[in-house]
């Protein structure tokens, strides 16, 4: 009986986490959406000079009421567990081309859909050969004890910059890994991370807390001197 919670339990989480690498693309894009409407509507807001003068002309803008919230988190879970089951069942690329193809009609969305979409991609369970050549490295910065940054190697491939040779590393943001900066580091400030890229994530989702898990701890007399 245990044993078949446990994988009942096993089988359930899949399909949340299908969903939610699902529909993660095109909640990051209508957040991005959002963030730009919201900032313009702070420049030109009913309450501004701009909004007075629209508001003078017919053209409003207001705000439509939520849902209570409970009720809003059941929905949104039980849809994460729709979309995660329609997608176990073999409609992933059928759902992404349908979504992108929605998006790809309105100007300038489609673009951010598809960034969120290839990045939402590289961090999931899938066969991406992006992904297969990225490395976890520790980026050195400062000469006298300098601070190493856990980040992501893009490729061994160099690029010559001020007569030096730079490599590409992600370093990715906490606690969603799906973000970050892209920089050129010099060669010999980049050296291997020796982990996984699943531990990689995992630090970083954990904001460092899992970090003993991929990482040797200092004893006891090396952290006290």
């Amino acid at each position: 009986m245990m044993h078949l919670a446990l994988r009942l339990l096993r089988r359930l989480t899949r399909f949340f986490v299908a969903g939610v690498l699902a529909l993660l693309p095109v909640v990051v894009t209508v957040a991005v959406v959002v963030w730009v409407v919201e900032y313009l509507q702070y420049l030109c807001g009913p309450d501004t000079f701009i909004g007075r003068q629209l508001t003078a002309i017919g053209m409003q803008v207001g705000k439509d009421s939520a849902t209570p919230y409970f009720v809003g988190w059941f929905v949104v879970i039980v849809v994460v567990f729709g979309v995660g089951l329609f997608v176990e069942l073999g409609a992933k690329k059928w759902f992404g081309h349908t979504v992108e193809s929605v998006f790809k009609r309105v100007p300038l969305v489609g673009s951010i859909y598809s960034t969120s979409r290839q990045m939402i991609d590289m961090i999931g369970p899938s066969d991406n050969d992006a992904m297969k050549g990225m490395t976890p490295v520790f980026c050195s910065f400062g000469r006298d004890q300098p601070s190493n940054v856990l980040a992501l190697l893009v490729s061994s491939e160099q690029y010559r910059l001020r007569d030096q040779d730079f490599l590409i590393v992600i370093i990715p943001t906490a606690p969603v890994p799906f973000g970050g900066a892209m920089m050129f580091v010099p060669v010999e400030n980049v050296r291997p991370a020796g982990m996984s890229i699943d531990g990689l994530m995992s630090m970083y989702l954990s904001m460092g807390a899992t970090a003993g898990q991929f990482v040797p701890r200092a004893s006891r007399t090396d952290a006290e001197s």
